[in-house]
């Protein structure tokens, strides 16, 4: 076995993978590019992401030259897979083993959209790094995140992979979770307990028609330039490995096949020299698109947009070898097998093939630490919607704890179910019942959580065990209302199921189902304070629902430590400080509606036309239910600009924000660029900056703030920047509480 884990030296010298690439047969080179589902190999249920088809691998095809394999997460048959290709292939060239790992691998954090929303990039760049260590400790190479799309449609799925709708949000949370993954890269190789980070979707893929998966996205080039590239590139200068293709077509070319995305924006603008996946299938659905009129042109256009990995096709298998006599197709295929070797040796997979299976556990899975971790990232994440005083529950209330949520592990989302176990979660009913007197406590299912098991196949049997049976509604409702009834407060429980939201879970629909409201309704007729617990996967519009509640808070789909985090903050232990990384709608109509918008020449309330003929809807408001950056706090915050200069390439500043109670609490103070005449219209506010302020209790604090430059220019539609030498206004937003400063650039 010697002869296969040691190749002498720590990596391989540039000189020796040259020979190796050059050893290599065209069969060998071509199996390199081919990635295939780790069910192929071994005998394991993951979650299925797309279409199962006959791949059709040519006859002769040897499985022990792929380059990639995925989705296999069990270390053990990580362990057996590689000693077999290293036994079986010619040039024991080891696989590289990815994964869908989003937010977690067992130790499960909330999910992107809720991190982002604690602004707490540090916090979330532990968590990475967490994520990192325990793939590493399985065997992974590559992780499937973070996904930087930006989202501005509730009713696509995908919303909850995503750090949000805003840009800077998605920037500093892609630079800060590659950064967690990778470590510090020394001398570019990826080190000990760290893997190699896969940025996706590229590009543009959170703004479908309609929202609907895998749909078309229609851009101007400078809306891309100035918002939907922006987290792509920041992650790609914080030095991620990878990237990931998008299915949809951009501008009526498919991403896949998008030689000026990929290789002129991708790799020449951003200077991306890393390894280019294709999402699953989607060089085969460049036929689909009607794009390609074959497969074999779909193998030459994808190979020309500068694709290295083939996701689950037989297409770069059965068509790049009959393609080989065209010299650049030839040299196109060595420049992605290159790349690909490149990728293992930064690894050091030539090394030690058995990178993080062969040697002593570096840290236990599920440490406590790092459950005390997810636990913070919990209580930072969860936003306080709405509180008519109903926050914090008292040590002396009857506390009826309605919905399923209060008793159901299933509370991972839809992704955590690759490699996390509903297990490992503290349900809400265990973190109530370790703060308040369980006597004080009841607990009641109200509804169910799913209408039927049989969407989850074989799974049925399992899920059906850990979330119980299906019982009668109207038994539960009866059952909710005694209990409410007899409480001093109503803790209620509800939202989606982990499959309402994630890849292909679009929704027409995003208010909650009859069932529930029919629940809310029977409860309020109790006359008890309501607390609202929302867990869920994307936005959805509560305006019918909300003037129930005398509070709501936020929790979206938490992680294992969901039940500890919120019993943290219910009993005033935790105070809330997230702020919403995505606008909640008052209705669908409103569509997509973000913060970020473009002023028109004839806003409401602000024309001289007409109230008929201004910009809004005749049936609906045109304000959200709850806009981007909403979030409250059991404490009261003040604060106020002190002063903002320029220095060189930075915009320099202070100011002061003062926590007017007693309580330990923090707070994230926003500051928001206004808009400024330009020639590509301005947005009417974006955010340039947000920082968490940390109080143990009253007092007040002055903070140094800095801008760069750089964040106050924009791009035309021909991809130029600009910058105006003009005066500039910032709105400090504390909580709703804003001042203002302006400054002259120099």
């Amino acid at each position: 076995m010697k002869a296969i884990t040691q190749r002498g030296g720590s990596y391989l010298e540039e000189t020796k993978l040259r020979k190796l690439f050059n050893d290599l047969s065209d069969a060998e080179k071509v199996s390199q590019t081919v990635q295939l589902n780790g069910d192929l190999f071994v005998e394991s249920w993951v979650m299925s992401t797309g279409p199962k088809t006959d791949l059709g691998l040519p006859a002769d095809f040897n499985y022990y030259e792929i380059g990639s394999i995925y989705n296999v997460n069990d270390h053990r048959k990580l362990k057996k897979l590689q000693t077999e290709v290293l036994e079986k292939s010619r040039h024991r060239i080891p696989l590289l083993f990815m994964s869908d790992i989003i937010y977690g691998f067992r130790t499960i954090f909330p999910m992107p959209l809720a991190q982002a929303g604690s602004y707490n990039f540090d916090l979330i760049q532990r968590a990475a790094a967490v994520t990192a260590k325990e793939s590493y400790q399985n065997g992974l190479h590559v992780v499937f995140s973070p996904m930087l799309d930006l989202v501005r449609d509730p009713r696509w799925g995908r919303v909850m992979e995503s750090p949000g709708e805003d840009v800077y949000t998605a920037k500093e949370f892609g630079r800060h979770v590659v950064r967690g993954y990778q470590g510090e890269l020394a001398d570019g190789k990826i080190t000990r307990n760290h893997v190699a980070a896969c940025i996706k979707h590229f590009a543009a893929y959170g703004a479908p028609e309609s929202g609907r998966e895998y749909n078309a996205v229609e851009l101007s080039y400078q809306k891309l330039y100035n918002e939907f590239l922006q987290p792509y590139q920041a992650a790609i200068e914080a030095k991620a490995q990878l990237v990931m293709t998008a299915f949809n077509l951009l501008n009526g070319v498919p991403a896949t096949g998008n030689r000026w995305l990929n290789r002129k924006v991708l790799r020449d603008r951003f200077g991306f020299e890393g390894v280019l996946d294709a999402d699953y299938s989607a060089i085969a659905e460049l036929v689909n698109h009607g794009y390609a009129a074959n497969s074999q042109e779909a193998a030459q256009k994808a190979l020309r947009a500068g694709v290295d990995l083939d996701m689950m096709t037989a297409v770069y298998a059965n068509e790049l070898p009959k393609v080989l006599k065209n010299p650049e197709m030839r040299q196109l295929l060595d420049e992605a097998v290159w790349r690909i070797l490149v990728l293992k040796n930064k690894l050091g997979l030539f090394e030690n093939p058995f990178r993080g299976l062969d040697e002593p556990a570096t840290g236990k899975i599920l440490a406590e630490e790092d459950r005390a971790l997810a636990t913070q990232l919990v209580e930072e994440s969860s936003v306080l919607l709405k509180n008519k005083s109903a926050l914090p529950l008292r040590q002396d209330q009857k506390i009826a704890v309605i919905g399923p949520y209060g008793e159901s592990k299933l509370t991972l989302g839809f992704w955590a179910s690759v490699s996390g176990k509903s297990t490992d979660v503290v349900p809400l009913k265990e973190g109530l019942q370790a703060e308040f007197n369980p006597a004080q406590l009841s607990f009641s299912r109200g509804y169910n959580l799913f209408d039927s098991y049989e969407p989850f196949g074989p799974l049925k049997q399992g899920i059906e065990l850990v979330n119980g049976p299906i019982e009668d509604e109207n038994l539960l409702l009866q059952q909710a209302e005694k209990q409410a009834a007899a409480a001093d407060v109503v803790v209620l429980t509800i939202g989606e199921n982990f499959l309402e939201s994630g890849e292909g879970a679009a929704k027409a629909h995003l208010t909650l189902p009859a069932k529930q409201k029919r629940l809310i309704q029977a409860v309020a007729k109790q006359g008890k304070p309501i607390v609202g617990i929302v867990y869920t996967g994307r936005p959805l519009a509560l305006t019918d629902v909300e003037p129930y509640f005398d509070s709501l808070l936020l929790v979206w789909f938490p992680g294992i430590m969901g039940g500890t985090g919120i019993a943290n903050l219910l009993s005033g232990k935790a105070s809330p400080s997230a702020r919403l990384s995505m606008t909640f709608p008052r209705s669908e109509g409103q569509l997509p509606i973000y913060q970020a918008r473009t002023p028109t020449g004839r806003p409401l309330g602000e024309s001289n036309h007409s109230d008929r003929f201004v910009s809004k809807y005749i049936d609906e408001s045109n304000e959200p239910l709850y806009p981007f950056g909403s979030g409250l706090s059991y404490a009261r915050f003040t604060g106020c600009w002190r002063e903002l200069h320029q220095d060189a390439t930075t915009l320099k500043g202070k100011f002061e924000v003062e926590n007017l109670s007693d309580r330990a609490a923090a707070t994230v103070v926003q500051i928001y660029l206004k808009q400024f005449p330009a020639e590509i219209v301005q947005p009417v506010k974006r955010l340039v900056k947000a920082v968490k302020v940390q109080f143990t209790g009253a007092g007040k604090q002055v903070i140094d703030v800095e801008i760069p430059v750089a964040e106050l220019a924009y791009f035309d539609n021909q991809g130029e920047k600009h910058l105006e030498h003009i005066e500039y206004q910032f709105q400090l937003d504390i909580l709703g509480e804003t001042s203002e400063i302006n400054l002259k650039l120099n």
